[in-house]
């Protein structure tokens, strides 16, 4: 096993608030600690993870990003991965615990991190923006079904033999390299304390262009809520899903507890004249690459030896940019392709096509495929279509080429002002 992979405990942060982030972007982790002299040194790593006291036992609060693997058994569970062996044991003191007995005699019938023990029965419900609905009777899940895409949303509650427990919601996409764009999720737990079901908790996280996010409340030894329910909300293939999933029972009151309305206002899209995706120039031979994602801009800034910016699409004609090594600057959106900062610099978009092509272009479906036009380069990204993306090259200002790995390399005929007309007779046309 490489000695540079990294253990759960080393790979996890410690948020200001106490609960803990994991943030794996299909990484390979090894296993971590996992034998302890006895419960107290047990339950102090357990609270270097983020946990807290909770009478004799311990509680915390996870969130993940991301799918991982780990060399050996994986639970899916980042608190059972970091206090099992590659086999799956955990040593405290003179007592061995087999941490498979966790998935083999859970008192639920899901665990978290994509992993169904016994999934339960979905019934199709009906189209949300032309996907199948499916659902389980017990609302702890939802699936949409788009071509071969899965977007499922699920809340769990599990407790073992062993005094661990954990409960939450995930969002998880499968089948497909259309990751969700944006995903959400906003939790109320409920337990019994003083008076009967109290909101014990409310936790959120949220992940962008990603297969999988969760969040969990979890516990050793320690007192377990009745119920999680979860609003759990995403822009998958470009529109936007949201349900109400729950998991546990009894405190039926979350049904009218005040959820969440819409969806957040920094997942809608402006539309700029000019379009800010490409390369733009200040009149050097340089170019920064501008990248925009809903209202979120990013700049490339290297090829000037210069720090990454970030700012805001403010409406259709106007941009804020920070730049780390200076400061914030106005931009003024001038059509075709201009843009005029504040501090009195103009920067040009490269156009090297007869016409741009960065952006969404569409075959007539309801799908469509992205294109980023480089200096000579041309990505295509296909997710949408559940096809690997494609790459190419610019021939001339009219002529194209790109390679479809699932296919075969089309040439394609530029048709101002918003068609491409490729060699096996399709046609794409800009989508808006």
């Amino acid at each position: 096993m490489s000695q540079d992979l990294l253990t759960i405990k080393q790979a996890a942060t410690v948020r200001k608030d106490g609960s803990v982030e994991l943030v794996t972007h299909n990484a390979s982790l090894a296993p971590g600690r996992y034998s302890f002299a006895n419960y107290d040194e047990f339950t102090a790593y357990l609270k270097e993870l983020g946990g807290r006291s909770s009478g004799r036992g311990v509680r915390g609060t996870m969130a993940r990003k991301g799918q991982y693997t780990r060399s050996g058994v994986t639970f899916g569970d980042p608190v059972l991965d970091a206090i099992s062996s590659s086999t799956g044991s955990l040593v405290i003191g003179d007592k061995t615990f087999d941490l498979r007995d966790f998935l083999d005699k859970v008192m639920d019938d899901t665990a978290p991190g994509g992993v169904i023990l016994a999934s339960p029965a979905l019934k199709f419900t009906g189209m949300v923006n032309g996907a199948e609905r499916w659902a389980s009777d017990d609302g702890s899940t939802v699936e949409y079904r788009l071509g071969k895409g899965r977007l499922t949303f699920h809340a769990w509650k599990k407790s073992s033999i062993t005094q661990y427990w954990s409960m939450g919601a995930e969002i998880t996409v499968s089948n497909t390299p259309a990751n969700f764009q944006v995903a959400d999720i906003t939790s109320h737990y409920y337990m019994s304390v003083d008076a009967p079901c109290q909101v014990v908790k409310v936790d959120s996280d949220s992940d962008r262009h990603d297969s999988y996010v969760d969040e969990y409340e979890w516990g050793w030894n320690s007192q377990q809520p009745e119920r999680v329910a979860s609003l759990c909300r995403a822009v998958w293939h470009g529109m936007k899903f949201a349900d109400l999933v729950t998991a546990g029972s009894g405190c039926e009151i979350f049904r009218n507890d005040n959820w969440p309305i819409g969806f957040p206002a920094d997942w809608n899209t402006i539309s700029t004249v000019p379009n800010l995706n490409g390369n733009w120039t200040d009149g050097s031979s340089r170019s920064a690459v501008i990248s925009v994602d809903f209202k979120a801009i990013t700049v490339n800034m290297s090829a000037f030896g210069r720090p990454t910016a970030h700012g805001t699409v403010q409406d259709g004609s106007s941009i804020t940019v920070t730049f780390p090594d200076d400061k914030t600057y106005a931009g003024q959106l001038i059509a075709p392709n201009r843009i005029r900062w504040s501090n009195g610099s103009t920067w040009t978009k490269i156009i090297n096509t007869v016409m741009d092509l960065n952006g969404n272009w569409t075959d007539g479906s309801a799908r469509s495929a992205a294109i980023s036009e480089g200096p000579s380069a041309i990505k295509v990204d296909m997710s949408d279509y559940d096809r690997p993306n494609a790459q190419g090259s610019i021939v001339n200002a009219s002529t194209i080429q790109v390679s479809f790995p699932d296919d075969k390399t089309y040439t394609a005929q530029l048709q101002p002002p918003n068609q491409i007309r490729w060699s096996n007779g399709s046609v794409w046309t800009r989508k808006p």
